[in-house]
């Protein structure tokens, strides 16, 4: 077997994952979803098992911390009652980019992710209302070149006795691009 036949191949998988996250090419650029979505989690610590605790801002998807090690923060009712949000660079030792910014604005009035000044290394207290811009780790589809995804998230409600929250959200599904707008085309 020889090496040389699987050049083109590599070739072209380096080329696509460049042009997707920012080169000398412009990217093809996928629209940001027309809809919010919503999901729900539970305590990491009382939760049961089978149900997701944590977020994945990359796939905007609910997780499981033992089936999926891809997330961005993970919800916790503290001790005290407080109800907190975990960045994984608060957990995973790790140098991860992923980190959430509680915003000032309305979840519709947030109509790009702030650049910087993301909470990376402590937890994030969350109350129903609260609007957040959450940053990615790097996505692991593109090896080291960085490649983030930003969201918003509104916390929608949490329940104390069943120890969940639910909040809607929006990703966008391009690599570093901040726009958090339904339906834009960058």
């Amino acid at each position: 077997m020889s090496v040389i036949r699987y050049i083109p191949v590599v070739s072209l998988v380096a080329i696509l994952g460049l042009a997707a996250c920012g080169s000398g090419t412009e990217p093809i650029l996928i629209p940001v979803p027309d809809e919010t979505r919503e999901a729900s989690l539970v305590d990491v610590s009382t939760g049961s098992i089978a149900d997701p605790s944590a977020f994945d801002a990359i796939t905007g998807e609910a997780v499981r911390t033992d089936q999926f090690s891809g997330w961005d923060f993970v919800f916790q009712i503290a001790e005290d009652g407080s109800t907190l949000w975990w960045p994984r660079s608060a957990i995973i030792e790790e140098n991860e980019d992923s980190g959430l910014q509680h915003v000032s604005l309305g979840f519709d009035e947030l109509r790009e992710a702030p650049e910087d000044g993301y909470v990376q290394f402590e937890s994030v207290p969350i109350s129903v209302g609260d609007v957040f811009a959450a940053r990615s780790r790097r996505d692991p589809a593109f090896g080291s070149v960085r490649c983030r995804h930003f969201a918003k998230v509104e916390i929608l409600e949490i329940d104390l006795g069943e120890g969940t929250v639910s909040f809607r959200h929006l990703v966008n599904p391009n690599c570093e691009k901040r726009t958090l707008v339904l339906g834009a085309e960058e």
